[in-house]
């Protein structure tokens, strides 16, 4: 037996899917790390400074472009609803492109100029389809997560990684600054979703009558909460991350928004190289688990705590350490600036990384409403944090390092929120386990 499959059989069907994924997902996370030195050398600070707000916009867009349908994709237990779920995303991300294109021929002006940034206004037209691309890769992923095709996710992510860096590195050596940036995100989101569509099984004859636009209303209908409650809590969840970033390049200009860009953009490299990866397995491992034994998916909870943060504490401490020194050795005196902000957000990503992927525990267990009063609590918590430290007048790095901090308390209240769910739960099925015996025999009694 070879190394590969001795370790195979050596994991449960969560650990083999880790795997799956991890292994392709490395590769393309070490590109883009290993190749972030040349894009700074390609692209100036004011360059990755156009590209974070035409990105920021784009996430903020995609992260809702198809209404929340995705997040339920894995939950039906017949596979008629879960493609009609699947048909209800693909359409709202469409729609979703649509008219983010009529907003932005219609205001891209106005948003460039307040930004300060002429520029922008050439690259704010690849912001509605790359968040329409954003939202239907969101929905194939969910459905390959129901179908645990694992191994797709992960060639997924290393050709979406592949695609973006590509387009980045061939474009800005032609000269294309900023836009080979702008155009990279969008070609890696596309390349992705259609490395999704063989195996999805979108053409075959059950699905397609699951397309009926009775069949369809009937699971709009009946899956209503995603989009009237998820939805906007979505929303919220895409602000509290992205509107501090604009915040930022709003009030202290591109040069800021690029250094803030590149720091992200390499301490977000690592964090996806497993952190995406257990995400996706945890919730079709978790979801599954909820649905017959919640107490095991309490157990599958705290384990997946444990792990992710053996990882992510020892990875801050090194960023504290040794980002400053580390930026301008890499990527050149121009970008020293980023290795401060990179210190700045070291806990507040490394946050993150445990307790976004933990956080769908909330939505599998069907307690959205605490998920919207989480993010509308990060939103005031983190703008508030940020827009009080700009309009006191201090320096872009404590806007930065007050971004970071409040991140890192809204993140651990929201895994004590993801763990009160799970335990809420767990316990409620042991109280209704132990009273089956006296309601049988109750019943049994003679009246």
């Amino acid at each position: 037996m070879g190394l590969r499959s001795l370790a195979r059989s050596r994991l449960g069907t969560g650990g083999r899917g880790v795997l799956s994924i991890a292994t392709p997902t490395v590769g393309g996370q070490l590109l883009l790390l290993v190749t972030a030195p040349v894009l700074a050398r390609l692209y100036g600070p004011a360059d990755f400074g156009v590209f974070t707000v035409v990105a920021t916009l784009a996430t903020m867009l995609g992260a809702v472009a198809a209404l929340r349908f995705e997040q339920a994709v894995p939950l039906p237990a017949r596979e008629h609803d879960a493609y009609g779920l699947v048909a209800l995303g693909l359409g709202a991300a469409l729609l979703t492109g649509v008219a983010g294109t009529v907003v932005v021929a219609a205001a891209g002006d106005a948003v460039a100029a307040a930004f300060g940034q002429p520029r922008l206004r050439s690259w704010l037209w690849a912001v509605p389809p790359t968040a329409a691309a954003m939202g239907a890769l969101l929905v194939l992923n969910q459905l390959a997560i129901r179908h645990r095709r694992y191994g797709a996710i992960g060639r997924r992510n290393l050709l979406q990684s592949v695609s973006m860096l590509l387009t980045q590195l061939g474009t800005g050596a032609a000269g294309l600054r900023p836009g080979g940036l702008v155009l990279g995100l969008g070609i890696g989101q596309v390349a992705g979703t259609l490395m999704l569509l063989p195996g999805a099984r979108l053409g075959d004859p059950g699905v397609r009558r699951a397309r009926g636009w009775r069949l369809l209303c009937d699971t709009a209908h009946r899956y209503r909460r995603f989009p009237l409650v998820l939805a906007p809590s979505g929303l919220l969840n895409a602000l509290g991350l992205q509107l501090p970033v604009l915040l930022i390049a709003l009030w202290y200009g591109d040069a800021v928004a690029g250094w803030l860009g590149l720091a992200q953009r390499v301490l977000a490299a690592p964090a996806t190289l497993l952190g995406a990866a257990v995400a996706q397995v945890y919730l079709g491992e978790f979801a599954r688990a909820a649905r017959g034994d919640v107490e095991r998916a309490r157990s599958i909870f705290l384990r997946a705590s444990r792990k992710l943060a053996l990882i992510a504490v020892p990875a801050a401490a090194v960023v504290i350490v040794a980002a400053p020194s580390a930026f301008t050795v890499l990527f050149g005196a121009a970008w020293a600036n980023g290795g401060a902000y990179a210190q700045a957000l070291a806990v507040g990503t490394a946050a993150h990384f445990v307790a976004s992927p933990l956080s769908q525990t909330v939505v599998v267990l069907g307690r959205p409403g605490r998920q919207f009063a989480w993010d509308a609590g990060r939103l005031l918590l983190v703008t508030g944090a940020v827009l009080g430290t700009a309009l006191a007048g201090a320096p872009a790095r404590y806007a930065v390092w007050a971004f970071g901090v409040a991140a890192a308390v809204a993140y651990a209240v929201s895994w004590l929120v993801s763990l009160r769910t799970v335990t809420d739960a767990a316990r409620a099925a042991g109280r209704e386990r132990d009273a089956e015996p006296r309601r049988l025999v109750r019943q049994g009694e003679p009246g």
